[in-house]
């Protein structure tokens, strides 16, 4: 990188899109949280605790390495959303077959619906 210093999107946007990237953020932790939760509710006992960790986990690094703004690798705008379509669908799946159908759907629809946003707002 030269000396030009990285366009901060929160700081630089509107009040739309610190809203959507607020909501973006706040959607990755409940990501996580579903994770861990459906697997603590799939798995009995102890080793339900163990998948949680696993849970959690395995959607933190893919996020870090390929998602995050400070990704280590840096894929497609297509590929991001099939990746994130992935992620969110597997865990609205997992709460769904947890018996939490509603918090997957809504988990999934809110992402959905923020995911649009930040495309209308020209985010990645």
């Amino acid at each position: 990188m030269s000396g030009s210093r990285a366009r901060d999107p929160f700081l630089e946007g509107g009040p739309a899109v610190r809203v959507a990237l607020g909501l973006r953020f706040v959607i990755e932790l409940a990501l996580l949280a579903g994770a861990a939760t459906a697997a603590v509710r799939l798995l009995p006992g102890w080793p339900g605790w163990i998948g949680a960790v696993v849970a959690v986990a395995v959607p933190a690094v893919i996020w870090g390495l390929l998602l995050s703004p400070q990704a280590r690798f840096d894929i497609r705008p297509a590929g991001r959303v099939l990746l994130e379509t992935v992620l969110f669908g597997a865990v609205g799946a997992a709460l769904w077959a947890s018996g939490l159908g509603l918090a997957g759907v809504a988990l999934f629809a809110v992402w959905g619906l923020d995911r649009i946003a930040l495309a209308a707002l020209d985010r990645r």
